[in-house]
């Protein structure tokens, strides 16, 4: 188990009390399968504890969740137990379709090799199948990036290289869109506190002075009426297998 999955996986307590920006993306991610196409046999990777899961039900036809977090699976069965749900890494998943949809929300920018994931995503679809992910931009946590950026959790990619990725691997897109979205904290160490909880642990040791430093500057630029802000960006995409 790599160090993402099991920082996730001791999160499973907290995640969901502080995944309030995860769960704007998921709803917003979700209007874009209208009712009408829930159907066919559905495989969602990077599931969790099942906040874009939920928002998918009802569904017509099988609809698979999975994780690579065990205690995330145990802990998505637990609140939404219609689905079938499966311990299962996005990297591997050809034995498991062909399938009319792959949908992941907000998992692939924590891949190390997302140009083959896709690949053998497009290979789990039919001809046709839809895919439908939100993946984490650049923007997101951009002010922890300018006063703290040792303690960034990830690596980011644009939106341009993640649609060379997506064509490279075999897909025409239908829609893209870029969605920001703004969470205000009560201070920058709330903030720290919250990211952690949900399993977005800094992959790096920051000494003390070098954090209080960085948390008074982050207090001091960012301050919001009620706290101080944080961005969260993403890119959205529909697209098809050929």
């Amino acid at each position: 188990m790599n160090h993402v999955i099991q920082n996730f996986d001791r999160s499973v307590m907290g995640y969901e009390i502080h995944s309030i920006p995860q769960n704007a993306l998921a709803t917003e991610l979700a209007k874009w399968i209208p009712p009408e196409e829930r159907h066919g046999y559905a495989i969602e990777f990077g599931a969790g504890t099942g906040l874009f899961t939920r928002k998918m039900q009802p569904w017509s036809g099988a609809y698979l969740a999975t994780d690579a977090a065990p205690r995330m699976v145990i802990s998505g069965i637990e609140q939404c137990p219609f689905v079938a749900w499966k311990e299962q890494t996005a990297d591997q998943p050809q034995y498991l379709g062909p399938a009319d949809w792959v949908l992941a929300c907000n998992l692939l920018q924590w891949l190390k090799d997302p140009e083959s994931v896709l690949k053998a995503w497009h290979d789990t679809l039919k001809p046709g199948g839809h895919l439908a992910i939100a993946v984490l931009l650049p923007g997101t946590f951009a002010e922890l990036h300018q006063v703290l950026p040792e303690a960034n959790p990830l690596i980011y990619r644009s939106a341009k290289i993640w649609e060379n990725l997506l064509e490279k691997a075999g897909f025409t897109l239908e829609r893209e869109e870029i969605w920001q979205h703004t969470h205000i904290y009560s201070n920058a160490l709330a903030f720290l506190r919250a990211i952690h909880a949900m399993g977005l642990a800094p992959q790096t040791t920051i000494g003390p002075g070098r954090l209080r430093a960085a948390l008074r500057e982050y207090d001091r630029k960012f301050a919001a009426p009620s706290g101080v802000r944080t961005t969260w960006q993403a890119w959205l995409v529909r697209a098809v297998a050929a």
